[in-house]
């Protein structure tokens, strides 16, 4: 693959879709079919009435798999910057991005609590970063999964078939002093928004796990004993302007691997939709707010109580959209499990004990839109 076509990011504008992301007539959108999410939960953590807001959760997570959270504690100015950055990034030259490209897939609400400030400055950043020069960004270019900070394209570039409109960079995220300073120097703020960001969001994502597992009747740190210290990572996701959106996605239907996905959508761009009832649905992006997804670890945690939900990324021929998803993933060592509060009513574990180390290999072996990952570890 030529250097300027690994990315989409690349600064071409293409009058047709190149056939390598054309999806085959079955398995495209059908966007005329897709309509609004009305009724998409919108939970208020600043509540000051705990019980409502663990009630709503419960609801949210056994009737949809996600939700969004409004006054969440991540300032807006930062998810502003982190959107911001995030552009600037993927317009740097194709040659610095290209230092960062990997295709190894295995390198290493409102009321939220994650302050407006901190959200706005995250999507800034992220902005500033996709807006990078092609060159400068293909430095993080990667296509290994396990690499623990790559640029890369689509999804799995060397398992898929058919490849989807995104480019990503994908980072870790805790212990920050580990991590940061393998990020990006360029652009120049990438490092300092990113951590503020990281920081608010891993405070909301175990002020929410703790949530999660209290709407189970279980104790509030029921969950976070059985997945262990939860690692974090992120995906900066870009998605350019599509000349065929109809043809093909950003990302297919699928399921997150890990427990908790905290996303913060550009919010004059939508394109996220999730699965309910049979039918794909659009989920508008709220001022302020952030989605909260289900993923495996959490329905296999909750004995199927909890769905994670199927969603994908769809793309538009207008204008760039932005998204950066954050990560809370069982420690690789902790053993999968329901606890036994959920399984002596007469509700058999669903699934066998594993590790998520093990589930983890399990899901980047197999195309990101092949059937649920969690159907391979049932009983």
């Amino acid at each position: 693959m030529l250097l300027e076509t690994k990315l989409v990011s690349n600064g071409i504008k293409y009058s047709t879709l190149p056939t390598g992301y054309v999806r085959p007539a079955p398995e495209r959108p059908k966007l005329s079919e897709v309509t609004d999410c009305e009724k998409v939960p919108v939970i208020d953590l600043g509540c000051e009435d705990e019980t409502l807001i663990i009630r709503q959760i419960g609801d949210a997570c056994r009737d949809y798999g996600f939700f969004q959270v409004i006054n969440h504690g991540v300032s807006e100015e930062i998810m502003e910057k982190m959107l911001m950055v995030a552009d600037e990034f993927f317009t740097l030259p194709l040659v610095e991005k290209m230092k960062l490209y990997s295709e190894d897939p295995f390198k290493t609400v409102i009321n939220h609590g994650v302050s407006e400030e901190v959200m706005e400055k995250m999507l800034m950043v992220a902005d500033e970063f996709f807006t990078l020069p092609l060159v400068e960004k293909m430095k993080l270019y990667s296509e290994d999964p396990f690499k623990t900070l790559r640029l890369s394209t689509s999804s799995n570039v060397k398992k898929e078939t058919v490849h989807n409109w995104r480019d990503y960079l994908r980072l870790h995220c805790y212990p920050l002093e580990k991590y940061s300073s393998e990020w990006p120097s360029n652009p120049s703020t990438f490092k300092e928004i990113v951590s503020k960001y990281c920081i608010q969001i891993r405070y909301l994502g175990l002020r929410l796990q703790q949530a999660i597992s209290e709407s189970l009747c279980l104790e509030k740190d029921c969950i976070e004993n059985i997945l262990g210290e939860p690692g974090q990572h992120m995906s900066i996701n870009y998605y350019p302007p599509c000349p065929e959106p109809e043809l093909t996605y950003g990302l297919p239907a699928h399921a997150d691997p890990n427990s908790l996905t905290i996303l913060l959508q550009d919010t004059q761009v939508s394109g996220l939709q999730v699965l309910k009832d049979g039918k794909w649905l659009t989920v508008k992006p709220l001022p302020n707010a952030l989605v909260i997804n289900i993923g495996d670890q959490l329905q296999a945690v909750s004995n199927g109580k909890y769905k994670s939900v199927w969603h994908r990324a769809v793309v538009n021929s207008d204008k760039a959209r932005i998204s950066v998803a954050s990560f809370l993933c069982p420690s690789n060592d902790a053993v999968i499990n329901a606890p036994k509060e959920l399984t002596n009513d007469g509700s058999p574990p669903i699934y066998r004990d594993y590790t998520y180390a093990e589930y983890y290999k399990k899901f980047w072996g197999r195309n990101l839109d092949q059937e649920h990952c969690l159907e391979l570890f049932k009983n």
